[in-house]
């Protein structure tokens, strides 16, 4: 029983670190020096980080934000039970005519991804409506669980000026401040400043990461590392932007899945890979469960935008793929989006471990992410390590 706790522990280190560095990050913006990225460099619904004078070292904030909104005309019809394509569509159709709407214009939309082989407990269709009525006839199917709108998922990151006034160049620091997606704000690695001092860092803007020692033996991985707990065996899923599949720093990259409109695999943006380095990197900086097995899921385009029906397909992917632990970059306030919080306790009822973030919006009552608020999932934020 020690062993099987000490092993959860294991698989839930780079889970919650993800979660600590997702959308906590600042940088020091200083004058520009050789090799800086123009405004061009920066990825879609990225704003590039204003320029600073040479006389002050002015912190800027990485923010990362999430929106939503319905598509128009397209709508996430869920079941009681899987059932095959050629069921899903026959019970759809049947329900429709019972709807006696002559204008209804209706088609299923083409889902391509790994999981359209196997049945599902949803279907995405695209109605024009005469009447809102025929929605209601459609809820009428004894199948038929439930018709709400399909969502879109907007993620933004934005470098914005500290509210903070700026330190002088030559100001000793004795922390490392990161920020979270709005307003509220935590000191990270609040450690001596003869550590810091011993770190070597430049007078470039850059993400303030050069540390001597890996930040998964500063959280004392490494103690269990030596026990022998390295996450071997362990099915860890990402949820983000993907991962390149010749990437040096991994060595047990199981599958690599994309549930997005995109023909690609790779991380075209940088956060996949840096949330799955966390997890198993084996290089230079060693993740937190570096033989656990990943799965990467590809949820987020280059555009930085998702649906609801991405995540759904993915999930129920997940499940068949008996995934143990399952990292969700994402959260907001949307728990109202019922086909996706059904399907998160889908998951947990099945036995994956889940963790979100939580604190991205702030402390206050009323400000907790979704689906981290739920019972069942582990929600992450963060304050001090």
């Amino acid at each position: 029983m020690v062993g099987a706790t000490l092993q959860l522990k294991m698989l839930l280190l780079p889970v919650w670190a993800s979660m600590l560095f997702m959308g906590f990050l600042s940088v020091v913006g200083m004058e520009p020096t050789e090799g800086a990225k123009s405004d061009s460099d920066y990825p879609p619904n990225t704003e590039p980080p204003p320029s600073s004078s040479a006389s002050n070292c002015s912190e800027m904030t990485l923010k990362l934000e999430f929106k939503t909104k319905t598509v128009e005309h397209e709508y996430i019809i869920g079941f009681t039970g899987y059932f095959s394509a050629k069921a899903r569509r026959l019970y759809i159709s049947s329900a429709l005519r019972n709807a006696g709407d002559r204008a209804l214009e209706w088609h299923i939309v083409p889902r391509e991804n790994p999981a359209a082989d196997f049945p599902s407990d949803f279907e995405l269709v695209h109605i024009r409506l005469a009447s809102p009525s025929s929605l209601l006839t459609l809820e009428d199917h004894p199948y038929i669980k439930r018709v709400t709108p399909q969502r879109k998922v907007f993620r933004k990151l934005k470098y914005v000026p500290s509210p903070e006034p700026s330190a002088p160049c030559n100001a000793t620091r004795g922390t490392q401040s990161w920020q979270s997606s709005r307003t509220f704000r935590r000191t990270s690695l609040s450690l001596s400043s003869g550590f810091w001092h011993a770190t070597g860092r430049h007078s470039s803007r850059r993400l303030l990461r050069a540390i001597p020692r890996h930040v998964a033996q500063i959280l004392q991985a490494d103690v269990l590392w030596q026990m022998g707990h390295t996450g071997a065996g362990v099915k860890v899923a990402v949820f983000d932007t993907g991962l390149s599949e010749k990437h040096p720093h991994f060595k047990n990259v199981k599958e690599r899945t994309n549930w997005t409109n995109e023909k690609t695999l790779d991380d075209g943006l940088g956060h996949g890979t840096f949330v799955a380095g966390v997890i198993a990197s084996m290089r230079e900086c060693q993740g937190f469960a570096p033989d656990s097995e990943l799965h990467i899921f590809r949820v987020f385009t280059n555009n930085q935008v998702s649906y609801t029906s991405w995540f759904l397909d993915a999930f129920n992917y997940a499940i068949l793929k008996k995934i143990d632990v399952l990292n969700l970059s994402i959260g907001g306030p949307d728990f109202m989006d019922h086909p996706f919080v059904d399907k998160v306790w889908e998951l947990t009822a099945n036995k994956v471990i889940m963790v979100s973030a939580i604190g991205n919006d702030g402390p206050l009552y009323g400000t907790l992410n979704n689906p981290a608020d739920q019972m069942d999932v582990i929600g992450v934020g963060g304050d001090r390590l």
